[in-house]
């Protein structure tokens, strides 16, 4: 796997050294083919791609005037609209609930979504020009991921409303729903193919997950990808011929895209990242692919090595092989989708800008010598429940939202928050953020009224490091809250008796099939409220396959960009800091010189 790529601003002169390179490519290859080149194929090494930087051009490349993607900087999902010429923004849904997964229709004047703003998940069509939005669906079971027929007169659509994933078409004239598929495992993530004539979607019918195509009657299906490991969320190029996918293949959990002609037997990996990429869509010439990476953040602390990341779009030229990537803002971009026509916004005005927020410390209060007090949490027990009052409002509008969302209370228990400052159970722990009052541990467990645990896990890779994904099971099964999940969990391993399964239990667990249900995903809730997690601890002394402390799945810290010694000047003394966190105390304890770095300790002058 390779590092993290990382793009540097771009100088005017850089710019405009680019639009000419761009100027140069086009007049080159007017007249070369426009075929797939001779990228690595899935049995050998795939290219590392080489980045650049996206920079405003008159001109845009691919055939693109226009990207449509979705993106939470608003404290939502919402759809966007970036004109690839001015490089502005638009915002086309603003709407309080969530939208997702949009999609364009053929003449470009309509698009059809998934949203929430009803109570439950659903098919809606927005009418760019006048920006009235139309609700297609009204089941209480998921319906979303919808795609057109070439000629707009239909969307097929993926659905849980019979308690299993489903493809669904609507024939939107007559607003007559057909169900297409009837297997009994998952199909899901349809792509209508651009002759009509077939649909391409995912399923794991065969054990994993597996690209399909079927006729558009729902009749002879048939596996495309057919490789042991998933393979899902196919997107046609724009003859038709090929398809681009996305794949765990290599390594069993980081996602890689992937390229197939329909009906060989090759299939190439296009990426090749330590992190996931996702939902790609193609550039109307075919000669490009746009899809979304995942950005690791920062550089933080030793054993937690980024500050929360975000998926921002990239963009991989099919001949030169070259990857670019769009940073469009600081929070998620997802689920792309490109348009060469000109799109009719109407009135709208372009959104504004996005705001990198700066890491300073916020004014001192005025009473209490100037610190923060560490303050009760109402109505919360266990775990020394206090936190930071710069931080607690954030905490208590977590648990309003998690309560809404799930049907539980789910942090009115905890297992841990803010603790004292000798405080040292592992070496690991004395430099704790609990001692910052910026941090807590959730309790391990939720069960319903009868003792079913609803909690479950999802391993995530990032780069040398692994996170866990925590959902909670809602207690409204009828559509109302949470989502189905497409994602395996896992079963960590003091749940597997070793000599039973003793290869997943030396590994650390191993993965479940697909639950039924719906799930609110926690994880993603408590970013929204400036709640991070961090990874888990693989250190030779304290490994998460040996020690269970080590998996960190219930730890979460709110950081607002500070270093933990910048939070503990939030609320203790200097004298205090001085008594317990030098340079030199540090080092007594055998600390590194990076991770007292990291941290924030003040170096001794001339050190």
């Amino acid at each position: 796997m390779t590092q993290p790529q990382l793009l540097a601003r771009l100088s005017l002169s850089q710019v405009a050294a680019i639009i000419f390179l761009g100027i140069l490519l086009l007049l080159s290859t007017a007249c070369s083919s426009p075929d797939v080149p001779d990228i690595t194929p899935t049995s050998g090494p795939a290219p590392t791609p080489t980045l650049s930087s996206p920079s405003p051009t008159p001109t845009p490349l691919g055939g693109a005037s226009f990207a449509v993607y979705q993106t939470d900087r608003d404290g939502n999902w919402e759809i966007y609209l970036l004109d690839l010429a001015s490089w502005q923004e638009y915002n086309l849904t603003q709407h309080p609930a969530e939208d997702r997964n949009p999609a364009l229709s053929p003449d470009s004047t309509r698009l059809a979504f998934e949203s929430h703003r009803d109570g439950n998940w659903d098919v809606y069509l927005l009418h760019l020009e006048s920006g009235e939005a139309t609700r297609l669906t009204e089941e209480l079971g998921f319906d979303g991921a919808p795609t057109w027929s070439p000629d707009g007169s239909r969307i097929a659509f993926e659905s849980y409303r019979d308690g299993n994933w489903e493809i669904y078409l609507l024939e939107l004239e007559a607003r007559q729903v057909s169900r297409l598929t009837t297997d009994p495992a998952g199909d899901y993530a349809p792509a209508w193919s651009p002759d009509g004539e077939l649909i391409a979607f995912s399923s794991w019918r065969d054990g994993d997950k597996e690209v399909y195509v079927m006729d558009v009657d729902g009749s002879n299906p048939r596996n495309l990808s057919n490789v042991e490991g998933d393979d899902e969320y196919p997107a046609w190029s724009p003859d038709g011929k090929k398809l681009a996918f996305v794949s765990s293949r290599d390594d069993g959990h980081t996602t890689e895209i992937y390229l197939m002609e329909v009906g060989a037997q090759d299939q190439i990996r296009l990426t090749n990242n330590d992190v996931n990429d996702r939902d790609p869509a193609w550039y109307p010439d075919g000669k490009e692919i746009i899809f979304s990476s995942y950005n690791k953040g920062d550089p933080f602390e030793v054993y937690h090595e980024y500050r929360s990341g975000h998926y921002d779009l990239n963009t991989i030229n099919l001949q030169a092989g070259e990857a670019a990537a769009l940073e469009l803002s600081s929070a998620h971009e997802r689920n792309p989708t490109m348009a060469s026509a000109s799109l009719p916004l109407g009135d709208r005005q372009p959104a504004p800008q996005p705001v990198t927020p700066t890491p300073v410390l916020v004014s001192s209060p005025e009473e209490n010598d100037g610190l923060y007090e560490l303050v009760e949490l109402p109505g919360v027990t266990g775990g020394n429940a206090r936190l930071n009052d710069r931080v607690d409002d954030s905490y208590n509008a977590l648990r309003a939202a998690v309560h809404e969302r799930t049907g539980y209370d789910y942090l009115a228990l905890l297992s841990d928050a803010t603790r004292r400052l000798d405080f040292q159970r592992t070496n690991y722990s004395y430099f704790s953020w609990h001692k910052t009052g910026r941090a807590f541990d959730l309790r391990f467990e939720l069960l319903d009224e009868n003792g079913g645990q609803r909690l479950e896990w999802l391993r995530e890779d990032i780069g040398e490091q692994l996170y866990w994904r925590l959902l909670i099971k809602c207690a409204a099964q009828d559509g109302t809250q949470g989502e189905p999940l497409k994602i395996r969990p896992w079963q960590y391993w003091w749940h597997i008796a070793p000599a039973s399964d003793p290869e997943s239990y030396a590994q650390g667990g191993r993965y479940l099939p697909v639950p039924d249900g719906y799930y609110e995903d926690f994880t993603a809730l408590a970013e929204r409220y400036g709640w991070e997690r961090i990874a888990s601890y693989e250190e030779e002394d304290y490994d998460w396959r040996r020690d269970s402390n080590g998996v960190e799945y219930w730890h979460y810290q709110h950081m607002d960009g500070l270093t933990w010694y910048e939070s503990m000047q939030e609320i203790h003394p200097q004298e205090v800091l001085d008594q317990y966190f030098t340079w030199e105390i540090g080092k007594e304890r055998g600390f590194s010189d990076e991770l007292l770095e990291r941290k924030g300790i003040p170096r001794p002058e001339g050190t």
